[in-house]
């Protein structure tokens, strides 16, 4: 028999995996993240334990599903917006083979057991997932099992992604000083990526960039990052310029916005029973934790970004949200543990915890990392001469 007719009558079969839909070249985010194509099959009892699958004439890669587990619904994803949808029946797992050309027709294979499927795709476009019409014909679409339609972008559907609203504003410095430019500080709060290109103040054109945002990490949102960068002496922080509007020192609310899309705000002021005192030039204002559920909020927060050593009065503070004793590391720039304690909760539940021994930290950047029940984060600070 022809090995194609024979591939596509064994397509056929309940137990045979096919393919049903890729996304080669998605929009609002780095090249390659946000890559997924889907596989599925009819029966959720299958004679095969491994997917093999093969782009072009490249070397494959292969797939295990668990023989016991029922599921009917293959999605490999790579980056954010390929993030896995709550559904009965799927499997979702990165996409660690190949990335998905998106520039050229391709040709995808699969095998499982005695199982055959062939996908020729056509030339992707950016946006459009691709899809079989009922001709049998790979083409064009802008409707997708992801995302519902196109590529209509709303709060649900970025709740309907990450589970959550990913980004939050993990702290502001509305007066941080002399020459030094107001800055505030976002946080995903996610394990995945979540693309950077879109992000502001709500009130003055976004940010542009191909960079996303990792996840359970932080950036600084500034609207002149040359000086912020120089003042604080490393290139380790991340560090994007946006034309924020500029920040009331005692009363105001700073807004977070992801195209157009409100994602967090954070008021301060006596209103609010926030009051601010502005720093002098050497200290940075701490930053504020906006009203979250439990289990959100940033848990590790520094009272002084920038220290300096010719300073014999200052000092490390760091404040630790939680309800559990944690265990506290202090890390050098290269790695190296300098100090490590357990803190009990009579410790974690003071005002601030002081830690002296920053002095033996190398200049420039320094870390704190915290780890306990539910608690998992690192904070950079900056050690100057």
């Amino acid at each position: 028999m022809n090995p194609l007719i024979l591939g596509a009558a064994l397509a056929l079969l309940p137990e045979c995996p096919y393919f049903t839909e890729f996304l080669p070249h998605p929009v609002h985010v780095p090249d390659a993240e946000g890559e997924y194509f889907m596989v599925k099959w009819e029966s959720p009892i299958v004679p095969w334990d491994t997917i093999y699958f093969q782009l072009d004439e490249f070397n494959g890669f292969s797939i295990h599903v668990p023989s016991n587990s029922f599921y009917t619904e293959l999605l490999l994803h790579r980056g954010a917006p390929a993030a896995c949808p709550e559904k009965d029946g799927l499997l979702c797992l990165p996409l660690t083979g190949r990335m998905l050309p998106n520039t050229r027709a391709t040709v995808w294979n699969l095998r499982a057991g005695a199982c055959r499927d062939t996908a020729y795709l056509p030339v992707p476009r950016p946006g459009m997932v691709i899809r079989k019409n009922d001709g049998g014909e790979w083409v064009l679409s802008s409707s997708s099992s992801m995302q519902g339609s196109g590529n209509a972008l709303t709060l649900d559907s970025i709740l309907s992604i990450y589970g959550e609203i990913p980004l939050y504003v993990s702290e502001v410095a509305p007066c941080p000083g002399h020459g030094i430019p107001e800055w505030f500080e976002i946080t995903n709060r996610t394990m995945r990526a979540f693309p950077l290109n879109g992000i502001s103040d709500c009130k003055r054109a976004p940010l542009n960039s191909a960079d996303s945002i990792r996840g359970k990490s932080s950036v600084l949102i500034t609207r002149n990052s040359t000086d912020l960068v120089d003042f604080l002496q490393t290139d380790e922080i991340p560090v994007y310029q946006v034309p924020i509007a500029a920040l009331r020192n005692t009363n105001d609310t700073l807004r977070l916005c992801y195209n157009g899309i409100q994602l967090d705000s954070v008021m301060w002021g006596r209103a609010v029973n926030r009051p601010i005192i502005c720093p002098s030039m050497e200290r940075i204002s701490p930053g504020f934790v906006p009203r979250v559920s439990s289990g959100q909020t940033k848990a590790l927060h520094i009272a002084e970004r920038v220290l300096k050593r010719s300073k014999r009065n200052t000092k490390l503070r760091v404040s630790i949200n939680s309800e559990k004793p944690v265990e506290l590391r202090l890390i050098d720039r290269g790695g190296v543990g300098i100090m490590r304690r357990t803190l009990g909760i009579e410790e974690v539940n003071a005002a601030w915890i002081e830690i002296p021994e920053w002095r033996k930290c190398q200049n420039g950047p320094c870390f704190i990392h915290v780890q306990g029940d539910g608690i998992d984060e690192t904070a950079a600070f900056i050690v100057r001469p």
